[in-house]
């Protein structure tokens, strides 16, 4: 008699491209789940990272398949003072967002499967990952805006000693009016076949139906499905060197799909959340001080920027700095501190 064992993965849809990409947040990262504790003390480890995965693509790091890292088309940097630059460094920027990513993968599939995330598998999803492009211009260009929103306001009343609650209100306010200015807007730029064109996020459908006897409308919103073009670039890689658009004329595209309007409705809420939260209570806010103090953001004299910058701060890399397994060992290392711990359970979260 053959058994058949079950396959644990988290179900997929072959046609997602599944792009991603990591935002800065204000406030601790959150987990509730009264049965385990033990993985609320795993993202409470986490609580100084202020780096936020968007989506939170624990699926497909779990599977060991591929998604699509969102690569901004220029290095991201604001004028904080009249003086001084700040820029967001990427390798180090990625590996906080990889350790949120895989940590919440961790406490994901613990609570489907029962079963701690293998190197292998985040290994093969990252190896797939860092080789991948894909053409998403709205995307690059808004998510490079919510980093510089976090530069102009959090960052810049760091360095001057301002109010960092006031700042953290202007910065989601700012994200949160980004996204509901495209959402109201409905609209993305796709590009196939170097050609561009505006898209619409969501159709608009009007119901009328009788409900107790009373005639009544409402309004839904359907989300669409939006091509992108995916380049494989592991035979080439990314040279900073060459411009982009010219090496992508040179390779052989793959038509995939996703779902833009995902990324602003999510953000969206989670930003008004936090600018209510600031508004209404006292809640301590995170220090942009541990972004500057492992270089993911990094200032210097404005002219400087100007001669190393463009390479020294680019997105067009596959990021060979990176390696995954010192996250898994510390996941590891983290279940073994909460298990071996004197301390009740109460104490330890």
């Amino acid at each position: 008699m053959i058994i058949i064992k079950p396959i644990n993965k988290f179900k997929i849809f072959k046609y997602d491209a599944a792009p991603f990409f990591f935002f800065i947040d204000v406030f601790p990262p959150e987990f509730t789940n009264k049965n385990k504790p033990n993985l609320v003390f795993l993202i409470e480890t986490l609580k100084n990272n202020p780096i936020m995965p968007l989506p939170m693509r624990v699926d497909r790091v779990f599977n060991g398949e591929r998604s699509i890292l969102i690569r901004p088309k220029e290095p991201i940097t604001f004028p904080v003072t009249d003086d001084l630059t700040a820029s967001i460094n990427p390798t180090p920027f990625l590996k906080l967002g990889f350790e949120k990513l895989l940590y919440f993968t961790e406490a994901r599939s613990q609570e489907k499967f029962m079963l701690s995330l293998s190197i292998d598998r985040a290994s093969r999803w990252w190896e797939m990952t860092r080789h991948l492009h894909g053409v998403l211009p709205t995307l690059e260009e808004d998510f490079s805006a919510f980093l510089r929103a976090y530069l102009h306001t959090v960052l810049r009343a760091k360095l001057l000693e301002e109010d960092l609650t006031k700042a953290a209100i202007s910065y989601c306010k700012l994200i949160a009016d980004i996204c509901e200015k495209r959402m109201d807007q409905n609209n993305v730029t796709i590009e196939i076949k170097g050609k561009q064109e505006n898209v619409k996020m969501y159709k608009v459908k009007e119901l009328k139906y009788y409900k107790k006897f009373k005639k009544t409308r409402e309004t839904q919103y359907h989300p669409e499905l939006i091509d992108i073009e995916i380049y494989d670039l592991l035979k080439i890689g990314f040279n900073p060197d060459e411009e982009r658009e010219n090496v992508l004329r040179e390779q052989n595209a793959k038509e995939i799909k996703y779902i833009p309007l995902l990324f602003y409705d999510d953000l969206l809420e989670c930003m008004l959340q936090n600018a209510k939260t600031l508004e209404e209570n006292s809640k301590e806010i995170l220090d942009p001080s541990i972004l500057l103090e492992k270089k993911v953001i990094v200032t210097e004299p404005s002219g400087n920027f100007e001669k190393v910058g463009k390479h020294m701060y680019t997105w067009w890399d596959r990021f060979d700095n990176i390696e995954l397994s010192p996250i898994i060992d510390s996941i590891k290392s983290t279940h073994k501190d909460f298990y071996n711990s004197d301390k009740s359970w109460e104490e330890r979260i």
